[in-house]
């Protein structure tokens, strides 16, 4: 019996039933629940935060993003288990690393919608005035938002088809997520100033809190850097993840996925680099002092 090569209907296939299978998945649906509770909280404004939905983006990125980590590493190592059990007529790995990064659908509408609420959020119940400094619109801090919510949320699950394609083993999933929540700290660009390279990481602040004022005063600022810009440079790593995983199959077009990554790759440091050097490029501190810091 050959062996079965078509994408096309059998991608739909298989898509479809990955979906269903994140849906199944437990942490995910704790993830959701967890971070639509938190825009429920937001858009009644049941905790009366006077920054309204400045800081919503770790919901997103910790419950979906993080969390998404382990739910695809066991999705993709499931898939292949059940791929050398199926033998001759199994489907080919880039079709099912396909399949597996289409299900990413399931994590990016739950952040989007939790990305509408912080929106809706920030209009309806507005930030307090020393939250927003001076010369700052609003789609700044969408950017942000959407970078930090939504992006993470899709990085995630991406991060962790790459790690169940090229390091396969146990527990390989748990460090990844340590190792990323001790970076993301160290890189956030509130705890060890304005470095400028932060931007090269997935998840980073550009509007958050300093003492700019002296000591124990603190002020809402800007941290260097182009939150729009940023945006592409995110989706270019996602673009380039999936790229990376479908290179794993030796039966792949690796020539031209080589290409492909490399140029992406490329991409994704001038974009970087673009970040930190177009626009925004000096913190603009809030004249107000923040009452709640």
């Amino acid at each position: 019996m050959s062996t079965v090569t078509a994408t096309g209907p059998i991608l739909g296939v298989l898509a479809r039933q990955e979906i269903r299978n994140y849906l199944r998945a437990k942490p995910f649906w704790l993830g959701a629940a967890l971070t639509l509770a938190v825009a429920v909280v937001m858009v009644l404004d049941l905790d009366g935060d006077p920054t309204s939905s400045a800081s919503y983006m770790i919901a997103p990125a910790a419950l979906l993003g993080l969390l998404g980590v382990g739910v695809m590493f066991g999705l993709a190592r499931r898939s292949d288990r059940a791929a050398e059990a199926a033998g001759a007529v199994a489907v080919p790995e880039r079709t099912r690393t396909l399949a597996l990064a289409c299900a990413t659908v399931v994590p990016f509408s739950v952040a989007l919608l939790s990305f509408v609420a912080a929106v809706v959020t920030w209009n309806v119940h507005p930030p307090a005035g020393y939250v927003v400094p001076p010369g700052i619109g609003d789609t700044f801090v969408y950017a942000q938002m959407f970078g930090d919510g939504v992006l993470c949320a899709v990085g995630g699950p991406l991060l962790g088809l790459l790690l169940a394609r090229y390091l396969p083993r146990r527990g390989v999933a748990a460090v990844a997520v340590v190792l990323l929540v001790t970076v993301t700290i160290l890189l956030q660009g509130g705890l060890l100033g304005e470095q400028r390279y932060r931007v090269f990481w997935f998840w980073t602040y550009f509007l958050t809190q300093s003492p700019d004022g002296g000591p124990g005063t603190h002020h809402f600022t800007t941290v260097p850097g182009n939150p729009y810009l940023w945006l592409l440079y995110l989706a270019t790593l996602c673009a380039l993840g999936v790229v990376l995983a479908v290179l794993h199959d030796p039966e792949s077009d690796r020539s031209r996925l080589r290409t492909t990554a490399l140029g992406l790759a490329g991409a994704a440091v001038v974009l970087g680099l673009l970040t930190m050097t177009v626009g925004f490029t000096e913190s603009v501190v809030d004249p107000d002092v923040c009452q709640v810091c």
